[in-house]
């Protein structure tokens, strides 16, 4: 597709990708000698070297998820497809991202780790997107890539699908929308519904969040499939293990498990932010879409030492533009919860 194809770097357009011995046979054998691997399988059975397309976990992504197979790529983590975005689209030294803080931190160390410059477009202070100004910078600067945050982290924000649509419509390049915390906004509307009509848009969800696998590192990119295809001719050959593709697996073939996990965090959500925001020295809690509360101090430096102190290990965000006193406290199980609010209750300024 020529309008994405002129905004990747010459040397990846031109590049051949690696053929694995998975790439070159597709098929069921009796006996594999063409990998060199062990054929010891041990009690792990990690022998063999992972599909590199992960098409189990992707079909079940299909199912269960509504990402089209097609369209889907598997990430070690959301982390590598960032990284992956920047070095296909961002020429080193020269091009740009751009970015609304406060956001996820690892869009500008990726930047950084490329040599590549981010634009900072803040958050208004009531932490929405400013997007007069996004648009007034990306026509000034143009970054090569867009990375919008919904829900956000750190501010558990959603937002609008329809200022989703508004910047990857004016945007001339590559928007990447990052839905980590998608599955804990009720009602939320992803942004993958809009990849038809905007082949330029990508989305990144994970299994890190909601589906309880952040050990196993499965991110996954939702694109056009010539963008898609490009990811897959960059990545490494066999990025996502075999023990990160059974867990994948494993928590996708039980949903339900996972919506009553989920149910219980959402309820454990809305108990903690009505009970935070009684004690007297919070300044405010803000409403969350994610499993997380930012929630406002007095003194949020000495709260977070005094947590520490106590075993509570929580975020502090004071130094991010518009969170000034304010801690990210993830939601935990109800047992986890109870000691959180003791020791939230018997601080003293």
């Amino acid at each position: 597709m020529k309008e994405i194809e002129k905004l990747i770097n010459p040397h990846i357009l031109s590049m051949a990708p690696y053929s694995s011995a998975r790439d070159d046979f597709k098929g069921v054998a009796e006996v594999y000698l063409d990998a060199n691997e062990s054929w010891y399988e041990g009690t792990i059975k990690c022998n063999r070297y992972p599909d590199p397309e992960c098409a189990k976990v992707r079909r079940l992504l299909e199912s269960v998820l509504s990402l089209p197979y097609e369209n889907t790529v598997i990430g070690n983590g959301s982390d590598e497809i960032i990284d992956l975005l920047i070095r296909i689209f961002c020429r080193f030294g020269e091009d740009s991202i751009m970015i609304m803080r406060p956001t996820y931190g690892a869009y500008k160390v990726f930047a950084a780790t490329n040599n590549v410059a981010v634009i900072d477009v803040p958050l208004k202070p009531t932490l929405e997107l400013d997007i007069d100004e996004i648009k007034r910078v990306m026509a000034e600067k143009k970054p090569k890539l867009v990375f919008v945050c919904s829900p956000n982290n750190p501010t558990g924000k959603v937002y609008p699908l329809s200022q989703i649509e508004e910047i990857a419509r004016f945007n001339e390049a590559i928007t990447v929308v990052d839905e980590a915390y998608a599955d804990f906004a009720e009602g939320f509307e992803s942004a993958v519904s809009l990849i038809g009509k905007y082949p330029r848009l990508c989305v990144m969800r994970t299994l890190s969040k909601a589906w309880g696998i952040a050990g196993a590192r499965v991110g996954i990119l939702v694109a056009d499939k010539y963008i898609k295809d490009t990811v897959v001719k960059v990545k490494p050959p066999y990025n996502v293990s075999v023990l990160a593709q059974r867990a994948a697996v494993e928590v996708l073939s039980d949903p339900e498990s996972v919506y009553s996990i989920k149910a219980e965090v959402l309820a454990e959500r809305a108990r903690l932010e009505k009970e935070i925001a009684n004690l007297g020295y919070v300044r405010e809690v803000i409403s969350s879409e994610a499993n997380f509360l930012i929630v406002r101090v007095n003194d949020a430096d000495k709260l977070y030492l005094y947590l520490m102190e106590r075993g509570i290990i929580v975020r502090n965000r004071t130094h991010e533009p518009f969170l000034e006193g304010a801690l990210r406290i993830t939601i935990g199980s109800k047992e986890e919860n109870a000691k959180l609010m003791e020791a939230l209750c018997e601080y003293s300024e």
